[in-house]
């Protein structure tokens, strides 16, 4: 998802769980949310409505496949998400694990 570089700092993380609240009134459940790095704010290939810069951010959450077009229609008419991409990931998507924790396991074993 690409959200507008006019939202500042404050107001991002306001969006940002704005979004998953989005996701979860229609019945998904949002298990990971990612917008540092290598996300975050990036200059753009080509510009999007007259915007060079966006702030990358990316979900994973699971939802019935029925409730994808309500979804949509939500993030359509959000001014502030200036693109997005719904994909489904076929299996069992594995949590993403944090570094710290991978290197505790291998320094366990």
């Amino acid at each position: 998802m690409l959200i507008s570089p006019e939202v500042t700092d404050e107001a991002l993380t306001a969006e940002v769980d704005g979004i998953s609240a989005l996701i979860a009134q229609h019945g998904g459940e949002v298990t990971h949310v990612k917008r540092d790095t290598p996300w975050g704010r990036r200059r753009l290939a080509y510009p999007i409505n007259k915007f060079r810069d966006a702030t990358y951010v990316l979900y994973h959450f699971n939802c019935a496949p029925s409730r994808i077009i309500e979804i949509e229609r939500d993030l359509k008419l959000n001014e502030r998400v200036i693109r997005y991409l719904l994909i489904r990931q076929e299996g069992a998507p594995a949590a993403p694990e944090a570094p710290a924790e991978s290197e505790a396991v291998e320094a366990a074993e």
